[in-house]
């Protein structure tokens, strides 16, 4: 996924590294098209989701947008979509992006902290919050509850997707020594997204061999 955690400045530059080299080697650094709509075609389940939840052109914001699968895709739907991230050289990427595969599309990327969302726009001035791949990342499930609450308060939807623990997924991520949290889709949301209110969650098991089989959730304030 495009998911990237966005941590203390002291950090960043470093993350941002390793996850230019990551998207780069799975080949999703200078998107295309063909690559966008293919993306969203295997990533049916999250935009069928988006799609039925969050009214046509609607304000999206996608946090840890990497290089922009996920924020291209949902302005290829019709959505205006702001796209976050906390690197800048992954924000130009985007950026470069945004005007090869969608220059007719509303879609813009900015840097930014997916922990000061308040610097980035008032509250409310997003339908939806969206991510993919980000989540996971974070430390612990309390902290992963405090920042989806954080996100909720800012905008009244969020969907996003995670990887969830499946022999398919442990033998993808022995690939590289990114950390992940890996709890089972019934973990995820009898525990992790406990006290938080969800619309709607579901499995994405994708037969590509590449790609990880997803937990898919909707959450409304």
């Amino acid at each position: 996924m495009d998911g990237m955690l966005s941590l203390a400045s002291s950090t960043s530059t470093a993350l941002g590294d390793h996850w230019i080299e990551v998207f780069q080697q799975r080949g999703v650094w200078q998107l295309t098209r063909d690559i966008v709509e293919r993306w969203v075609a295997r990533n049916a389940v999250f935009f069928d989701m988006l799609s039925r939840l969050v009214p046509y052109q609607s304000n999206v914001l996608e946090l840890g947008c990497g290089p922009g699968r996920h924020a291209l895709g949902a302005a290829t739907l019709g959505y205006q979509v702001l796209g976050l991230d906390v690197d800048p050289q992954i924000v130009r990427q985007a950026q470069a992006n945004a005007r090869v595969v969608a220059p007719e599309c509303s879609a813009a990327f900015q840097v930014g902290d997916m922990f000061k969302l308040d610097a980035v726009a008032p509250p409310g001035t997003f339908h939806a919050i969206t991510h993919g791949g980000v989540m996971e990342h974070f430390d612990s499930a309390e902290s992963i509850r405090d920042s989806l609450r954080a996100q909720l308060a800012f905008a009244p939807t969020v969907v996003f997707d995670v990887p969830f623990d499946s022999p398919k997924n442990r033998r993808l991520f022995e690939r590289d020594d990114i950390f992940r949290q890996l709890w089972t889709a019934e973990e995820w949301v009898h525990d992790v997204l406990a006290g938080l209110t969800i619309i709607e969650a579901r499995t994405d098991l994708h037969p590509e061999p590449n790609m990880t089989d997803d937990l898919v959730v909707a959450l409304h304030a």
